[in-house]
C-alpha cells in the first residue's frame, strides 16, 4: 500500500497510540471476569508446559476457542514461564496484553486506511477516537477479553478487499475465523465483493488460499481428519449456552436473559439474520458503483451489528467489530456519528453492567430496567441504520460525505493523469 507519511505524522501517531496504551496498561490492574482471568491463566500454563500439538487434548475446558488463540496462549504464556508470573497478580498483565496490542494495531490500520484518502489531522481523529474508546478499552484492558485480535483481521480483510486484494483479504479473514468464529458473519460480504469486482475465477484462488491457511494454522496440532477437528471445536463453543442470550443487550433480551434457545427460537434467530444479509447484499449489488466504498463499509456494519441484535446465543461482547467498522467510516460519513456514539454508550454499559453480575456469581433477572433501556436503545439505532440502508437504495444519500472532508494533497497530486483515481 502507498503510505503518504510524513516524520512529523510517524511522530505524532506514535506518541498518540503511546499514550493510549499506557492508558490501556493502568487499567490492567482492575478486576476482569475473574472466572475467564483464571481460565486464561490456564490456557496459558497448558501451552508453555506441552506446547501446541497436545493442546486441546491437555486442557479440560476450551470453550471452543479455535487454534489461533493457542499460538497467543502459547507466546505469552511461555513470556509468563520465563519471569515466573503465574500465581501472581502480575499474569493478569500478560493475559490483557495481546488484545491491547491488537486494538491498538487496528487504530493503526485506521490511521492507515483514512490518510490514504484524507489529510492528516482527519486521519489522525479517527484513529484517535478509536484508540480512545471507552468501549473497546474496557472490553480488553479492563474484561480481560480478546475480541479485539478478531476484530483487528476482520478490519484488515475489509481494507485489503477495498484495495483490490481479494486473496490477501480471504487470507486475513481466515485468520479472524481461527480466532473467533463470529467472523464469519462478514463471509457473504466477501465472497459478494470478490465475485463481482474480480470474477469467479478470483473467487476460486481465495478459497484455495484460505484452505492453505487453515492447513498452515493447524499442522502443529494433534488431529486425524482438520474437517471435523476445526467443527469439534466450533461446535463446543456454540453448543456450550443454548440460550437465547448470554447477557447481550439485544432484541432477544427483551424477553428476558438466559431463556431457553428453542428449536423456533434458534430458527427465527438466523432467517432473520440471513433476510438481513439478502437485503444488505441486494442493496450493495444494486448501489455499489453508485457509492462505493463507504457503502461496503456500511455494509460490513450492518452485519456485525445484525449478528449481534438477531442470532440467538450471542455474548454482550459480540457488538465489538461493529465499533471498528464504524471507525473506518467516521470522517467520510457524516450520519454515522450518532451511531458511534450511541453504540459506544450501550456497548459499555453492557459490559460494565453484566461484568459486575459476573464477579459477584449473580444473574441479571427478567424485566431489569437497565437491559430493557440499552437494548430498546439498541434496537432503535439497528433500525435507524437499516433506514439508512433503504433511503440509499432510494438514492437518498447514506455515503453524503462530511463537508469538512479534505484530501490530502500528497495523494491529490499522486492523482494527476489517472482517470481511475
Amino acid at each position: 500500500m502507498r503510505l503518504p507519511f510524513e516524520r512529523r505524522e510517524i511522530i505524532s501517531l506514535a506518541e498518540m497510540l503511546l499514550l493510549s496504551f499506557l492508558i490501556r496498561v493502568a487499567l490492567f490492574a482492575v478486576a476482569g471476569y475473574k472466572n475467564d482471568m483464571g481460565t486464561f491463566e490456564a490456557w496459558f500454563g497448558a501451552a508453555a508446559n506441552y506446547g501446541i500439538r497436545p493442546f486441546y487434548q491437555v486442557v479440560s475446558w476450551h470453550s471452543g476457542y479455535p487454534p489461533f488463540n493457542v499460538y497467543l496462549f502459547w507466546l505469552f504464556g511461555s513470556l509468563a514461564k520465563s519471569l515466573s508470573l503465574y500465581g501472581t497478580p502480575y499474569i493478569a498483565y500478560l493475559i490483557k496484553l495481546p488484545s491491547t496490542i491488537f486494538d491498538l494495531a487496528t487504530a493503526f490500520l485506521i490511521f492507515i486506511f483514512v490518510r490514504r484518502k484524507l489529510d492528516f489531522k482527519l486521519s489522525f481523529m479517527a484513529s484517535e477516537l478509536y484508540a480512545f474508546n471507552p468501549a473497546t478499552i474496557f472490553n480488553g484492558a479492563v474484561f480481560g477479553q480478546y475480541d479485539a485480535i478478531y476484530t483487528f483481521f476482520l478490519i484488515l480483510s475489509l481494507v485489503l478487499i477495498l484495495d483490490s486484494k481479494p486473496t490477501l483479504s480471504a487470507v486475513a479473514f481466515t485468520f479472524a475465523v481461527l480466532t473467533k468464529p463470529q467472523s464469519i458473519a462478514l463471509a457473504p460480504l466477501l465472497i459478494f465483493l470478490i465475485v463481482k469486482k474480480h470474477g469467479w475465477k478470483k473467487l476460486a484462488t481465495s478459497i484455495i488460499a484460505t484452505a492453505a491457511t487453515v492447513m498452515i494454522v493447524i499442522i502443529p496440532f494433534q488431529w486425524n481428519n482438520p474437517v471435523t477437528f476445526l467443527l469439534d471445536i466450533y461446535s463446543v463453543g456454540y453448543g456450550a449456552y443454548p440460550f437465547t442470550t448470554m447477557n447481550a443487550f439485544n432484541t432477544w433480551a427483551l424477553g428476558g436473559m438466559w431463556q431457553p434457545d428453542t428449536q423456533a427460537s434458534f430458527l427465527i434467530g438466523w432467517i432473520m439474520f440471513g433476510a438481513l444479509t439478502g437485503f444488505t447484499l441486494y442493496i450493495l449489488y444494486k448501489r455499489l458503483d453508485v457509492s462505493g466504498e463507504m457503502l461496503i463499509l456500511f455494509s460490513a456494519f450492518i452485519l456485525f451489528f445484525g449478528f449481534f441484535m438477531l442470532p440467538t446465543r450471542i455474548h454482550e461482547r459480540y457488538l465489538f467489530p461493529a465499533l471498528s467498522a464504524l471507525a473506518l467510516m467516521f470522517p467520510f460519513v457524516k450520519k454515522v456519528k450518532p451511531i458511534y456514539g450511541a453504540l459506544i454508550f450501550t456497548y459499555l454499559v453492557n459490559q460494565a453492567y453484566v461484568l459486575y453480575f459476573l464477579n459477584n456469581d449473580m444473574f441479571i433477572q427478567s424485566g431489569d430496567p437497565v437491559v430493557l433501556i440499552v437494548s430498546l436503545i439498541n434496537l432503535i439505532v439497528f433500525l435507524y441504520a437499516l433506514r439508512l440502508m433503504f433511503r440509499d437504495l432510494r438514492g437518498q444519500g447514506l455515503t453524503q460525505t462530511q463537508p469538512s472532508q479534505r484530501p490530502s494533497k500528497s495523494l491529490l497530486e499522486g492523482s494527476k493523469g489517472n482517470a481511475d483515481h
